[in-house]
């Protein structure tokens, strides 16, 4: 027989017919309390209760409020209400699976270590749709910060601070508590380095301030196992335009110039070193520039040409002295010429000066002179050489040279290896990492690495404060990025509130 419905109204009128208040005085005495104590709570307390005390409820005991551990405090389960599959209101529990606790490890994980938490899974009954609980999105999207993080402290470490793969994949251990693998280093350095090769061939392309001058260099020494050397491409905001892999010079240098050159970057003025090659690696790119030498290699050829005649200089001694006295005579001899050549030298030196732009080919010409006249240098046979070696190279520079020191008068040219080798001394740290990877490879390697330098602010120097691209004036609306990481896909990680305080 099932159970009989009574009323709640009846079930209030028996009671009170039954809860009579009979020898109240007695039992008030018996407690030491006052009888009309007993009949306040009577009519004012009990009664009105009756009804939510006798009120009809469903069988069997009452369901309790699960709860599972989040980070070490109890929470009730979040049950989803309905299915966003097909609307059903009946859902159920589908077993429970243990994850990281990402939120944890994303804030403090490297503090209190690895945590895991129990995720409560739950299926519609009418459909079978899975649902995701509020938990789990929590979850995925700490999930997917801490890893793009940690994609951005690999770009930082690889290519900035030059470190190895193995002491990369300590910083991310000791930093978030957590290892990853050296392959997924390594694949995401080639995945940032094939995406900023990519924007530095998208750079000519945007709109930027107009630059007159393509500066060109490699590096030294050799890299990698299948020797190879780097060529850089800068313009004079300092702004590296292209790096490329050489292994056949005569076809790699005219590509790269060739690729580098469009667009909205069409220089006038091709600044080199003293290779003899390079005029004829640009005429076969195609490009008619004006081929121009940088000012410093022009004063390191001059203080070379010095240092050499004073070290070829001979000396006529008789036969009879021994090796020792012979060698004695000519380290004096070369002292002696080294001081008569260093006024010469400085004069020389000063040519390049700001403020002799208009007579420096006068004043080297004047030094070859100087090295001529035999009451100022003793005219040795090296003394001699040098004088002709001045003279010729006074010959094959000297209409750049005018070229150049006006420019740097009226179009401010560099004129210092500040733009030119430094970048070599960029890239240097990171030959040793770039060993460890094919041509290719490598070429994408040092493109992450001239990338990071270009959006790279600095600190001190005449350009503290600015970034090579903030001087080049590229647009970066055109360029689609404003930093490194936004550029290579690492755009900076949004994470709500709800999510770190779950």
């Amino acid at each position: 027989m099932s159970n009989r419905i009574i009323p709640v109204e009846t079930k209030v009128k028996v009671m009170n017919e039954c809860l009579r208040l009979v020898d109240v005085e007695e039992v008030a005495a018996r407690a030491g309390v006052s009888p009309g104590a007993v009949h306040y709570w009577f009519n004012h307390k009990l009664k009105p209760a009756l009804g939510d005390i006798l009120v009809n409820e469903l069988p069997g005991p009452k369901p309790q409020t699960s709860f599972r551990k989040e980070g070490g405090n109890p929470v009730p389960e979040d049950r989803p209400t309905i299915c966003d599959q097909c609307g059903g209101t009946h859902i159920w529990k589908n077993g429970t699976y243990e994850v990281i606790n990402w939120v944890w490890l994303l804030t403090v994980g490297w503090l209190v270590g690895l945590h895991h938490i129990l995720i409560q899974r739950w299926r519609c009954a009418q459909c079978g749709h899975e649902l995701v609980s509020d938990a789990q999105k929590r979850q995925a999207q700490a999930r997917r910060v801490w890893w793009q993080q940690v994609c951005r402290l690999i770009g930082l470490c690889r290519f900035k601070l030059g470190l190895s793969v193995r002491r990369t994949q300590l910083l991310i251990a000791f930093q978030y508590g957590r290892t990853v693998s050296v392959g997924f280093i390594q694949w995401q350095t080639q995945l940032m380095g094939q995406r900023a090769r990519a924007v530095l061939e998208q750079l000519c392309l945007c709109r930027q301030k107009v630059a007159r001058f393509l500066l060109f260099d490699e590096t030294f020494p050799r890299l990698g196992k299948r020797t190879y050397r780097l060529g850089v491409v800068i313009c004079e905001y300092g702004l590296i335009r292209s790096v490329r892999t050489l292994r056949r010079k005569a076809q790699d240098i005219p590509a790269q110039l060739r690729a580098a050159v469009s667009g909205h970057y069409q220089p006038q003025f091709f600044l080199t070193d003293l290779d003899v090659t390079y005029g004829k690696y640009q005429e076969q790119a195609g490009l008619a520039l004006h081929h121009l030498r940088d000012v410093v290699h022009l004063m390191r050829q001059i203080i070379r040409l010095f240092d050499d005649a004073v070290r070829e200089v001979t000396l006529d001694v008789p036969k009879g002295l021994s090796h020792k006295e012979r060698k004695k005579q000519r380290a004096l001899k070369q002292r002696l010429l080294r001081k008569r050549l260093r006024p010469i030298l400085v004069v020389a030196l000063r040519a390049f000066a700001p403020g002799y732009e208009s007579v420096c080919v006068l004043m080297l010409e004047g030094v070859v002179s100087q090295l001529r006249d035999p009451r100022l240098v003793l005219q040795t046979a090296s003394v001699k050489r040098l004088a002709r070696r001045l003279e010729r190279f006074i010959r094959k520079h000297g209409s750049a040279i005018n070229t150049l020191l006006e420019l740097a008068v009226t179009e401010g040219t560099p004129k210092t290896t500040n733009a030119l080798e430094s970048k070599n001394g960029i890239f240097k740290p990171f030959s040793l990492i770039a060993k460890a990877f094919r041509l290719a490879t490598g070429q994408n390697f040092f493109a992450g690495v001239a990338l990071m330098e270009n959006f790279d602010v600095k600190t001190r120097g005449p350009n503290k404060g600015t970034s090579a691209i903030q001087r080049a004036g590229i647009n970066l609306d055109d360029l689609g990025a404003a930093d490194f990481f936004t550029a290579v896909g690492l755009e900076c990680p949004q994470i709500s509130l709800a999510v770190l305080t779950g």
